[in-house]
């Protein structure tokens, strides 16, 4: 059998969303997190060398913080996709705080499209 499972269209809007998210540390948006981020989401990683993270926003919790990350470059991956879930790597460099991060973002197809369910980063030593 030789059938498409993912259409180019879902790795579009896949794409789509880790873009909106780099959009929103860029200009330090928390509503548009809220539209991101799947209400249940967690994230984890590692920052300073400590574990941090939980359930709740993290994220959002950093641009309260330190504010927008206005200097931030990107680069986005798919790194694998099935018709109802994705895992997608965000490089970033020079974020609110001039740190440079991988963040792999997972995402799940739900009716209103797809959203992110868990993130989980590495932040580089300065």
């Amino acid at each position: 059998m030789n059938q498409r499972t993912v259409s180019a269209n879902d790795y579009n809007d896949i794409t789509d969303v880790a873009a909106r998210y780099v959009e929103a540390l860029r200009i330090g948006s928390v509503d548009m997190l809220a539209d991101i981020f799947h209400e249940d989401s967690v994230t984890y990683g590692t920052a300073n060398g400590r574990l941090m993270g939980g359930d709740g926003s993290p994220t959002a919790d950093f641009i309260r913080n330190y504010g927008k990350s206005s200097e931030i470059v990107s680069h986005i991956d798919v790194l694998d996709i099935t018709p109802s879930a994705a895992v997608v790597r965000v490089v970033t460099g020079n974020d609110a705080v001039g740190a440079d991060c991988n963040d792999y973002l997972t995402l799940i197809k739900l009716d209103k499209g797809w959203t992110v369910i868990a993130k989980v980063f590495h932040q580089f030593d300065k």
